[in-house]
């Protein structure tokens, strides 16, 4: 072999050792520049195996997560796509899933997690008079998007749903299932079980705009209990039903 082939293998040899030693502390120094609001501490590992806290402040309040790990996916490389399996998990929030990136676009896949309802007040703070409470759990078994479309499938559900609006304790349980094709994603709300039955359709285009149209009505006992939040929800229809309209840009 060459002496500039040695050179130029050793030198190769160094970068990568370089590369695969690069310290989380770095890696939470660039991840809190490029996400606003995001802040890592107590960082150890590497690039590519790693763990550290983390703190997300928003508009509606903080998250914490005392624990988030990351671990590299090499498999991912064959296809064009640098990926790491992570897991995070904080008070009321627990969460898993493969990330990934590629050339322009972004990644998930065999993500799955749950929160307790209430920390949808720091995502969506128009929701906090709601006071929200139940637990959330969601699952997206694969989605890909940039900055101009989106592709995949998402399950939400809100189980033993309750909100400060109303006496009745708890509404039900319910499920979003949201569905992407290049265009705004489809959504559905359907009723899994309980007093409060909601359904409904409409379009979400992110990162917020929202088209929703749908019902809700009380069933059984607690049917007149929940008069006061179905007149918050909409008019009456002349079948008994409140009519909702939901419209965010």
């Amino acid at each position: 072999m060459r002496i500039p082939a040695i050179a130029a293998l050793g030198i190769a040899a160094y970068v990568a050792f370089l590369v695969a030693t690069i310290p989380a502390t770095m890696v939470a120094a660039h991840a809190a520049g490029a996400v606003p609001g995001l802040e890592l501490s107590e960082s150890s590992g590497t690039l590519w195996n790693g763990a550290a806290r983390a703190r997300l402040a928003t508009a509606g309040g903080q998250i914490t997560l005392d624990s988030m790990h990351w671990h590299f996916l090499p498999m991912h490389l064959a296809s064009g796509r640098l990926a790491f399996d992570v897991s995070a998990s904080g008070p009321g929030v627990d969460a898993h899933a493969a990330i990934g990136r590629s050339v322009g676009a972004w990644e998930v896949r065999d993500a799955r997690g749950q929160a307790e309802a209430p920390l949808a007040m720091a995502i969506a703070p128009w929701i906090a008079p709601w006071r929200p409470e139940g637990a959330l759990t969601f699952a997206i078994p694969s989605a890909s998007w940039d900055e101009r479309e989106a592709r995949g499938d998402a399950t939400i559900e809100w189980r033993r749903a309750a909100v400060a609006l109303s006496e009745v304790h708890p509404l039900g349980s319910y499920r979003l299932v949201a569905h992407a094709d290049t265009g705004p994603a489809q959504v559905s709300v359907t009723t899994i079980e309980g007093p409060l039955t909601v359904s409904g359709k409409g379009t979400l285009t992110p990162p917020h705009r929202l088209a929703f149209s749908g019902e809700a009505r009380g069933e059984g006992d607690a049917a007149k209990a929940l008069e006061p939040l179905l007149d918050l929800l909409g008019p009456r229809r002349p079948d008994g039903a409140r009519a909702v309209e939901v419209r965010m840009n």
